[in-house]
């Protein structure tokens, strides 16, 4: 069960220097296309932390098209993880497991953002079989870092961005995620992250595999996951997804799942933004797009966000050696 003090640093030995605590915010202006994200990779027992506040609007299959761009290694890291500022501009506050306020301004001035996260559902602990009935069995295939303490939520975010003198207003059904445990970054496969939203009716969550079919990224089997109908919270049992890309970002796929009464359902998605977030990890990359969603008539915007290793996409993508 997840609570308020998830939020603040968990207890870890000393000793440990590969202790890792993380948190997420995803966040879209989907009438302007923009997709954007907010990043704190944390090492307590070593006192640093990497921060990266990343966005983008429409299709841009390079990094130097990405529209901001902030990425910054070894600040020092906060006392409390639960309410911090950092010397790149940006501060956080968890005033429950529900609910929580942003602030950011880039050092230079070209962007700032606020905004609040109210969840629409308690936040999922995929550790919990009373939330994930495959808990015992959910671990992502790959990557250990993800099997560790898992917080997902979904909700609304509200608030404003300014960007290269522009102002949008934000409000938007996104994720957020929260993780801590021990995890050694080095280029590890990984795993997806998908949120798919069709408004009241049904709103979803999924963990699914990343697999590689010669050169091919493809997603591999599903680890865990809910819907929400009308509310209403179920667990997923069971759930895939097919996609086509361009330089390895989505441009369109096609998810199923079912959930713990026995419903199926279906979604396309058409990709109307795009973005390669390779620093949000020195080791990694996020491959993130921003989905319109379609199912029986209905629409709704929502996130996939590949993460993939570098170490990963050289052994499968990189030419053979020549002699």
């Amino acid at each position: 069960m997840i609570t308020a003090d998830d939020y603040k640093f968990h207890k870890s030995d000393p000793a440990d220097d590969t202790w890792t605590e993380t948190a997420f915010q995803i966040f879209s202006v989907p009438e302007y296309a923009i997709s954007g994200n907010i990043y704190v990779l944390t090492r307590p027992n070593l006192g640093v932390c990497h921060s990266s506040i990343e966005i983008h609007q429409g299709l841009c299959f390079h990094p130097w098209q990405l529209h901001h761009n902030d990425a910054q290694m070894h600040l020092r890291c906060p006392d409390d993880f639960s309410d911090f500022t950092l010397a790149n501009g940006l501060t956080f506050k968890a005033h429950s497991e529900r609910e929580h306020h942003w602030r950011y301004d880039s050092r230079d001035g070209v962007c700032a953002l606020e905004f609040t996260y109210s969840a629409i559902c308690d936040p999922t602990d995929a550790r919990d079989p009373a939330q994930v009935p495959q808990a015992g069995d959910s671990k992502v295939q790959g990557y250990s870092g993800w099997n560790n303490g898992h917080l997902e939520g979904k909700g609304r975010v509200k608030g404003w961005l300014r960007l290269r003198d522009k102002t949008y207003q934000v409000d938007c059904i996104e994720g957020v995620n929260k993780s801590w445990g021990p995890r050694n970054d080095w280029g590890n496969k990984g795993a997806t992250w998908v949120h798919v939203d069709l408004g009241e009716s049904m709103r979803a969550f999924l963990v699914l595999d990343i697999e590689f079919e010669g050169r091919d990224m493809v997603y591999g089997g599903f680890r865990y996951g809910y819907v929400l109908v009308n509310g209403e919270r179920r667990p997923l049992m069971a759930g895939e997804m097919t996609a086509k890309r361009n330089d390895m970002l989505v441009t369109n796929a096609n998810i199923q799942f079912v959930d713990d009464h026995g419903q199926t359902y279906s979604a396309r998605g058409t990709t109307i933004a795009a973005g390669p977030w390779y620093n949000f990890n020195p080791s990694s990359c996020g491959y993130q797009v921003l989905l319109r969603w379609e199912s029986d008539g209905r629409t709704g915007h929502g996130h996939i966000a590949d993460f993939v290793g570098m170490h990963t996409l050289s052994k499968y993508m990189a030419d053979s050696l020549y002699d």
